[in-house]
């Protein structure tokens, strides 16, 4: 009998030793894949429009899409991941941009659990936190926009801030150029200089580093988060997404993470860890503990932070865990069935979405809704659009471009003219006053239900599209001028 190659033996054996980790990470990829056909909403679209606007015009610095925040400064800090997806459409369309980002997700957290790996953590214990972790990751995570390439650069920076700051090594510098990559691809770039920052910090409270490096590590991230093109007015942008500005009311993502079905396993990983990581006391790095804190208070803080305490619960957790039980070893030739298992399922996942048509990506989003309401606006006409169609509209038929009312960049506006657009969506106050002028509305077909009945009973408008995901209605007589 032939000796096996080395190479194959430590394939064998890496699944032998890992086989059931591989399986729950290639399950989850599995489950993105299956799901990407709902995975392209209001920032996909808002990411796709603005990408073809830099690629056709260049860096944008004023407002010239919509019309309530016409020739408003726009500080479109993610202008590099736009201009990456829209490249990428311009190469293999929807799918590949979509597939592209089922990659990023997946190697996000691929990426954090290689960081349990590495610090020691046996694969069972880091299996079990991921299983709510997948939970607390997914309902972010799954949406393709700008933030799926932050994901593995958070991953990344997670891995040189707790792997490499432990070692004393001073490749922990390799996170500056991460950040500054990050800077231009979406404002997470932030929380990525908070964990350099507070190593650095560490590192001079303890002593362990001669001071230039540790001092490097403490400031030279908040410069990095500078360079961008529109340096001179990013410190408006991200007090603005720290905050979530004045459209918490209108975003649930921007909202305190309510406990709620969907945001359950949150709340079990944080309360989870907290335990953990308090009945580990000394043993447990003061870094990982201050990480996971922080994490946790920024979950808390916004419904769309949960996806970074479910990356950092992976990395931190497993270790503390293993140091509470003890290490059961798993089966190996089955371990490394099941991950050649879950290889196939994923492989013919991968085909199966792969030879799906560009419409079946897309058929929340009509076609002929889309020509109905460009008709029914003519050359001139405005057009009002609740927030999760703006931005299709924009991609679909650019010739709406200045006519809209306002999309997905809410952080343009006025806290004045979010407090109407909240007022509109409520029915209450003066309320047809926000919608003087435009003459057409496209709304949500199921979400938007009340708002059409009013259009319908107190502006005479009326329905000349209508399916079950968007509704389009036409002022009678025109709009008056605004």
């Amino acid at each position: 009998m032939r000796p096996q190659p080395a190479v194959g033996r430590g394939v064998a054996g890496f699944l032998d030793e890992n086989g059931l980790l591989v399986m729950a990470l290639t399950a989850f990829a599995i489950v993105v894949v299956i799901g990407l056909r709902t995975d392209l909403v209001v920032d996909g679209w808002l990411a796709l429009a603005a990408g073809r606007w830099i690629a056709q015009h260049g860096l944008p610095s004023r407002d010239t899409l919509t019309v309530l925040a016409h020739g408003r400064r726009w500080i479109d800090q993610q202008w590099l991941a736009q201009l990456a997806l829209y490249g990428l459409w311009r190469l293999g369309g929807v799918k590949l941009v979509l597939l592209v980002h089922a990659l990023l997700v997946s190697g996000g957290l691929a990426g954090a659990a290689a960081i349990a790996r590495a610090r020691g953590a046996t694969a069972r214990s880091v299996t079990w936190v991921a299983i709510p972790v997948f939970f607390a990751y997914l309902p972010v995570a799954s949406v393709m926009r700008t933030q799926s390439f932050a994901f593995p650069l958070f991953s990344a920076t997670l891995w040189l801030v707790l792997v490499e700051s432990s070692r004393g090594s001073r490749r922990i510098l390799a996170t500056l150029p991460l950040l500054v990559l990050w800077a231009n691809l979406h404002g997470s770039v932030l929380l990525g200089a908070m964990l350099v920052s507070l190593a650095g910090l560490l590192e001079i409270a303890r002593g362990r580093r001669p001071g230039g490096h540790a001092l490097s590590l403490l400031l030279a991230p908040w410069a990095c988060v500078l360079a961008s093109p529109y340096a001179p007015h990013l410190f408006t942008y991200y007090e603005k997404i720290l905050v979530g500005g004045d459209f918490k009311q209108l975003v649930s993502e921007w909202a305190p993470t309510a406990l709620s079905p969907s945001t359950a396993a949150v709340y079990v990983l944080i309360l989870a860890g907290l335990w953990l990581l308090g009945r580990g006391g000394r043993s447990v790095p003061l870094l990982d503990q201050l990480v996971f804190a922080l994490a946790a208070v920024l979950a808390l803080q916004a419904v769309r932070n949960m996806a970074w305490v479910a990356l950092v619960a992976l990395a931190v957790l497993p270790p503390t865990l293993d140091r509470l039980r003890r290490p059961v070893p798993g089966h190996r030739p089955l371990n490394r069935l099941l991950a050649l298992g879950a290889f196939s399922v994923l492989a013919i996942s991968l085909v199966a979405v792969t030879l799906k048509p560009g419409t079946w990506f897309t058929q929340d989003f009509p076609p002929r809704a889309a020509a109905a309401a460009s008709a029914a606006a003519g050359p001139d006409g405005r057009v009002f659009a609740t927030t999760p169609l703006a931005d299709w509209l924009l991609w679909v038929r650019p010739g709406l471009a200045g006519r809209l009312a306002f999309d997905a960049r809410l952080e343009l506006l006025s806290a004045g003219q979010l407090r109407r657009i909240a007022r509109l969506q409520a029915q209450a106050g003066d309320w047809r006053a926000t919608v003087s002028g435009y003459r057409v509305f496209v709304l949500a077909g199921q979400s938007d239900r009340t708002l059409e009945r009013a259009l319908v009973d107190h502006l005479s408008a009326r329905v000349v599209f209508s399916s079950r995901q968007v509704v389009v209605l036409r002022r009678s007589g025109g709009a008056t001028s605004s």
